[in-house]
């Protein structure tokens, strides 16, 4: 019985510290899952990559603090060049709190449909 108490504790314990760890440092557990290597490696073979020259960026920052993966994507759409950095998650967040709009997902597959749609 004392180790079905212990193994409740550690288990619970356990719960409680991924809990924390998520609500105050973002996603950081994808650093070390292997789940999020697999999905990078797949991002990259399918050419994930957040377009940053469709508009002007006035450098307001919302993209570098709507990412939860802490991706320095203001510094790439000041000088128009696509973010292709295997962190990344293809979330949107940084595309949905742009201001002017700068920012854009794509993949060669959506490149391939837009290329077929002209």
């Amino acid at each position: 019985m004392s180790q079905i108490e212990n193994y409740k504790y550690l288990s619970a314990e356990l719960l409680m510290m991924m809990f924390f760890w998520v609500a105050f440092i973002g996603r950081g557990y994808c650093y070390y899952c292997p789940l999020g290597t697999v999905l990078s490696l797949l991002s990259k073979w399918a050419g994930q990559k957040i377009v940053t020259n469709r508009s002007k960026c006035i450098q307001c920052n919302r993209c570098n603090i709507a990412c939860p993966m802490s991706i320095d994507i203001k510094s790439m759409a000041q000088i128009g060049k696509a973010v292709t950095d295997l962190r990344c998650v293809g979330c949107s967040h940084c595309i949905d709190s742009c201001p002017t709009e700068t920012l854009d997902y794509s993949t060669r597959f959506l490149e391939w449909i837009h290329h077929q749609s002209e």
